[in-house]
């Protein structure tokens, strides 16, 4: 696929899913666990069945520093619930755009208001060295 063919497909066509989630009663151990076993970057989090926000390895590492306690710190606490997001249809030029501009690596894909998956910067890394041969 050459350069503009790839940056401008949307991302429904390299979106990891199903997306990994935990509740919002999940503990910083047990949300970093979800991590380590899933091999990704970022969760979301579920309230009550719904997407409430999302919780990144960079969450994790900053609350850890920050001295939380792995078993005591709820996903609840810890997440971010305004977030950047991407819709199936979205081109993969505009979700790199708006994950730079909020210095963020991992990207929630919603359709009605559902996770459906996940872009990752590692994700729009891939695909932009697969074009450039």
């Amino acid at each position: 696929m050459d350069l503009p063919s790839a940056v401008t497909q949307p991302v429904s066509g390299l979106m990891s899913s199903p997306v990994a989630a935990v509740d919002a009663g999940a503990t910083l151990r047990e949300i970093a666990e979800a991590m380590a076993a899933n091999e990704i970057g970022a969760v979301t989090v579920l309230a009550d069945g719904h997407l409430a926000g999302i919780v990144s390895e960079r969450d994790v590492v900053t609350h850890l520093a920050d001295g939380a306690h792995p078993d005591h710190l709820l996903a609840e606490d810890m997440f971010t619930a305004e977030f950047v997001s991407a819709a199936p249809a979205d081109r993969l030029i505009d979700v790199a755009r708006r994950m730079i501009a909020a210095r963020v690596r991992h990207v929630p894909v919603l359709e009605d208001g559902q996770a459906v998956g996940m872009v990752s910067m590692r994700d729009v890394t891939a695909v932009l060295v697969a074009a450039l041969g």
